[in-house]
């Protein structure tokens, strides 16, 4: 179980949340929902320990966020695009990151190009993708290492139909692997209704519809 308690968190002196109360549940699609601007990457920020709440715990099974750890552990994380280096190509980028952990081989990298059919791309310079490219290789980076958590901010926008059907596909295999879980966001109600449970950000609060 992955649960806020309390939590509270403002920026600029502007409130943000105030005194959340949340339960996400391992091996179910878990959605979050708000408009623009309403805070669903400062949650998964905060979530992943990126973002430090002004009061409150957040906990992953048995530790911690910013007591334990300073950091989520065993996720793949995609948040507000993460930038990749422009004159190095896709793969250069991926293996750059696979060097922190050591625990996927180049092999194991290509598979992923291959399902996400950014095989024959990977080799081009970043610089030179397109948005569906970026995107792509967005997911590859998180999903790679295969962690058992999964924090996805927008993981759909700007894939193409084939590859948003295997990323589905991929998500509902991987949230069926015991102690798994998967927090996405979507400003686009197909993948609402994708979801197992869906929480609605309103005002300073969020709450679990279903």
């Amino acid at each position: 179980m992955i649960t806020l308690e309390n939590v509270s968190k403002s920026y600029n002196d502007i409130n943000i949340f105030e005194h959340i109360q949340l339960e996400f549940p391992e091996n179910k699609k878990c959605f979050i929902e708000g408009i623009n601007g309403s805070g669903k990457s400062v949650l998964l920020k905060l979530i992943c320990g990126f973002s430090i709440p002004d009061e409150g715990k957040i906990k992953v099974n048995d530790y911690e966020i910013g007591k334990d750890y300073d950091f989520i552990q065993n996720a793949g994380i995609c948040i507000n695009s993460p930038e990749f280096f422009e004159n190095l190509s896709g793969m250069e980028n991926l293996l750059e990151i696979a060097k922190i952990k050591k625990i996927v081989t180049e092999d194991k990298i290509h598979q992923f190009c291959k399902l996400f059919e950014l095989d024959e791309d990977i080799e081009k310079k970043y610089k030179y993708y397109s948005l569906g490219m970026r995107q792509k290789l967005r997911i590859i980076q998180a999903i790679m290492e295969e962690p058992k958590i999964l924090i996805l901010d927008e993981p759909f926008d700007a894939l193409d139909k084939k590859s948003n059907e295997t990323l589905k596909v991929y998500l509902d295999d991987f949230i069926k692997k015991a102690g798994h879980f998967l927090i996405y966001t979507s400003h686009t109600k197909e993948y609402k209704d994708f979801a197992d449970i869906i929480y609605s950000i309103e005002g300073r609060n969020v709450k679990r519809d279903i």
